[in-house]
């Protein structure tokens, strides 16, 4: 049976890293991400091999039903990009020339930066619960990933310092160390616009979606793939409390052929490369909140998560 929390807190957390792999935050949005990283909404396993202590111990729907957090009430459409601090870099609805939703709903990119983080979903950061799912590797390098964004601000790490090595890491302007487009690992000839692409357009059709630059930059950018799974969720949550259940269960059947056709099929291999690439203990650490986050939506839907 699907469960509507669980469901807000992996909306939340892919929400949050799509907008981190897309752009590198600026220090409003560094600021909020690191202070809301305890309230990171999936369980994480500290090195001695126990939970975080960090944020709520139970993970039961009892704080996220329709009577207090109902898309009418705490949807997308009341955290949007404005609090965030990062441009927005989702997908938006297909007929949109803009980066930015054009209109409020589950439909539309969750909010950017830390307002992901806090804001996306149905429950905002004080009241989701945490779902402790996921393998303990998964919790594992969750945990990593969360020390890493700690060590960043310990670090005194600038916005300067992380904007230069997600630059390097993914190519922003200069050749990439490590490719985030989907095409380039799986496709033949390893180049963008590939096959893949293609795929995953007629995936992001299948929601009313679109890449924010169609035709002019791929489809298949990691980001956006992590976006479209959280708006994917946001919609299934949003079936769950209009009580179409039968909706809920295609956009779950829709999600579970994207995440093991696509994003399971190359992103951790993609992302155990950024690891031994990223520089700065930021995108150590969203490289590694990003593996958690896939392992943890894989175990959900019964699916191979298999890191190299």
């Amino acid at each position: 049976m699907l469960d509507a929390a669980t469901l807000d807190s992996l909306a939340a957390a892919f929400a949050a890293l799509g907008r981190l792999h897309r752009e590198a935050p600026d220090e409003t949005a560094l600021r909020g991400f690191r202070d809301l990283i305890e309230d990171w909404p999936l369980a994480a396993l500290e090195p001695e091999g126990k939970d975080s202590a960090a944020g709520p111990s139970n993970a039961g729907p009892s704080n996220a039903g329709p009577s207090n957090a109902g898309p009418s009430n705490a949807g997308p459409s009341n955290a949007g990009p404005s609090n965030a601090g990062l441009p927005s870099a989702g997908l938006p609805n297909s007929g949109s020339s803009s980066a930015g939703p054009s209109n409020p709903g589950p439909s539309n990119p969750a909010p950017a930066g830390a307002a992901a983080v806090g804001e996306a979903g149905t429950a905002d950061a004080s009241t989701r619960t945490r779902w402790h799912g996921g393998t303990d590797a998964g919790r594992a390098a969750t945990g990593a990933g969360m020390e890493q964004i700690r060590e960043s601000a310990r670090a005194g790490e600038t916005p300067e310092e992380i904007r230069r090595d997600h630059d390097l890491l993914y190519g922003d302007t200069a050749a990439a160390r490590v490719a985030p487009y989907e095409s380039v690992h799986r496709g033949v000839d390893g180049l963008v616009f590939g096959e893949a692409t293609l795929e995953v357009r007629a995936a992001y059709q299948a929601l009313s979606l679109q890449a924010p630059k169609l035709n002019q930059e791929p489809d298949d950018h990691i980001g956006l793939e992590f976006d479209f799974m959280a708006q994917l969720t946001l919609q299934v949550i949003d079936a769950l409390y209009g009580d179409d259940a039968a909706r809920a269960e295609k956009l779950m059947t829709h999600g579970t052929d994207f995440l093991r056709d696509h994003l399971l099929a190359w992103a951790p291999q993609m992302l155990d490369l950024a690891t031994q690439h990223a520089q700065t203990h930021f995108m150590k650490g969203v490289v590694l909140l990003s593996i958690g986050a896939l392992d943890s939506y894989a175990e959900l839907l019964d699916l191979p998560f298999e890191r190299p």
